[in-house]
């Protein structure tokens, strides 16, 4: 198997967070006068759950668009329903877009993600042995600026992102995206991710090789199917990856 072209999920694949997302969505909520204080991660989680099921349902109901979700508006109704579901009613437009353009600005800044030391050196000796490579994310935003910001952008040959359901992993869509853009038949191509239901499933279905990182998520490689290269940190990927015209050694 020859392989040319490596495809990567962003967030703990490559990168990692300053804080967790609850851990933020309580703190720009009190910004805005709001205590989530007495709701625990677990009571949080149900409720992001319920939310994002009503989310799901409308953006298939209304036929959105892949780039859906950039913006703060998109967002207030499924907003409104987290706070309601725990027990919070009564939120005025205003406040509710407010939280969520706050929540947007921070999780689009320099600060609030970043590309492990370990991840920059495994992308840039990548590039340096001649493979062309893509980013494919399950996110709502463009992530162009967190790779530019990370001097990391003209080593990627294709960018892809979308967080409406049908399009995001595991849909193929993304990957195949990147793979037509990059120029690759996606059974030359290896797609890079953390988790088993998304990433591995999608590279599955693009019949591209699955590539498992488990440094983040060590519960996900046992969950790994056959075929599935498991390792755990980036960097170890390149032991396999030697260059694109060598044949890859899967044993």
């Amino acid at each position: 198997m020859y392989i040319s072209s490596i495809l990567f999920d962003l967030h703990h694949t490559l990168t990692e967070l300053t804080e967790s997302i609850v851990s933020v969505v309580r703190r720009v909520s009190r910004d805005n006068g709001i205590d989530l204080s007495s709701f625990d991660d677990t009571r949080m989680e149900e409720a992001f759950l319920v939310s994002d099921t009503a989310k799901k349902n409308y953006q298939i109901n209304n036929n959105v668009k892949p780039l859906w979700g950039a913006q703060p508006e998109d967002w207030a109704p499924f907003d409104r329903i987290m706070f309601e579901e725990l027990g919070i009613t009564g939120l005025s437009d205003e406040v509710i877009i407010a939280i969520d353009t706050q929540f947007q600005s921070e999780i689009r800044s320099d600060e609030f993600e970043w590309f492990t030391e370990d991840a920059l050196h495994t992308i840039r000796t990548l590039h340096e042995r001649g493979y062309t490579m893509g980013i494919c994310t399950r996110r709502t935003h463009d992530p162009n600026s967190l790779l530019i910001n990370s001097g990391v952008r003209a080593l990627f040959d294709s960018v892809q992102w979308s967080g409406v359901i049908g399009y995001e992993k595991p849909s193929p869509y993304t990957l195949l995206n990147a793979a037509r853009e990059i120029g690759v038949n996606p059974r030359k191509c290896a797609f890079v991710g953390n988790y088993v239901n998304a990433d591995i499933e999608a590279a599955v279905r693009c019949e591209m090789l699955p590539v498992l990182l488990t440094w983040a998520n060590p519960h996900e490689g046992p969950k790994a199917p056959e075929g599935t290269l498991v390792f755990e940190t980036p960097s170890e990927i390149l032991q396999v990856f030697e260059s694109p015209s060598v044949e890859l050694s899967m044993g």
